[in-house]
């Protein structure tokens, strides 16, 4: 039987763009499926990367195969390509590819992203720019503090 609160609540898409040679991108991966244990909507999380290298790539897929074990209901995807792109082409494919209503990009690079490339292209929602989470707390705070409209 599906609670009622799940039904009333916007779908998330985290979009984690990882350039070459980025750290902490585990424990952002690992935070975003503990952040779905207690959401009651839907959330996806789409991990766009420039990385070329084998091993990297390996680790971010069994990375969420691993949490996927406990989280079923976590809808994820691994974008990768295979030369350097900037961070907005990765942000632009991440959002392209997004089923949420409501996308959260969680990146330290905000600096760097051209605010006319924020663009849901199906106006399906709201886009967020935020740090890297690294805890729950984290993401919490940014969807409390944040006004969806």
């Amino acid at each position: 039987m599906i609670h009622m609160a799940h039904q009333l609540q916007p779908t998330i898409t985290f979009i984690l763009p990882v350039q070459n040679k980025q750290i902490l991108v585990i424990e952002q991966i690992n935070s975003c499926f503990k952040f779905s244990e207690q959401y009651p909507g839907t959330c996806e999380i789409l991990i766009v990367t420039d990385d070329s290298e084998e091993k990297r790539a390996y680790l971010l897929w069994l990375a969420t195969k691993l949490n996927k074990i406990n989280h079923p209901h976590v809808r994820t995807r691994i974008i990768r390509y295979t030369s350097k792109l900037d961070i907005n082409t990765l942000i632009q494919t991440g959002i392209k590819h997004a089923l949420g209503q409501k996308i959260i990009i969680a990146t330290n690079n905000s600096e760097r992203i051209e605010q006319s490339q924020l663009k849901n292209p199906m106006t399906r929602g709201d886009i967020l720019i935020t740090p890297h989470f690294l805890n729950i707390d984290a993401i919490k705070e940014t969807l409390t503090n944040y006004e969806f409209s």
